[in-house]
């Protein structure tokens, strides 16, 4: 066997090294290029958000929904809180109630 048919570096390989080479340096030109578009990007978010001062009404509007939440969850406590003690008071008639209401649904999803 020859020594050149062992050979590590043939003209395909050398070939394939410059190909990949030159897609390394167009890959890192390309990565290059989105992460200055990008800060270009939000630059100018952050310079339109400091002129059209939505920044504070985006705040002023989390803090609405944090207080709409509050009261929610609120709500929902209290009327949880009323249903147990209907509950509790009248169990039969609430069982009563709820077997019509699963009748209900039933029918109503049987017709579909």
């Amino acid at each position: 066997m020859d020594d050149t048919e062992f050979s590590s570096e043939t003209p395909d390989t050398e070939t394939l090294k410059r190909d990949f080479a030159k897609l390394r340096a167009s890959l890192d030109a390309v990565k290059d290029k989105l992460s200055d578009n990008t800060h270009e990007v939000l630059d100018r978010v952050s310079a339109y958000l400091d002129k059209s001062s939505l920044g504070s009404r985006l705040d002023n509007i989390e803090d609405e929904i944090s207080r709409l939440g509050s009261r929610l969850k609120e709500s929902g406590r209290d009327a949880a809180a009323k249903l147990e003690s209907e509950v509790s008071e009248k169990p039969l008639a609430s069982v009563a109630i709820a077997f019509g209401i699963g009748l209900l649904a039933a029918s109503l999803l049987r017709r579909r």
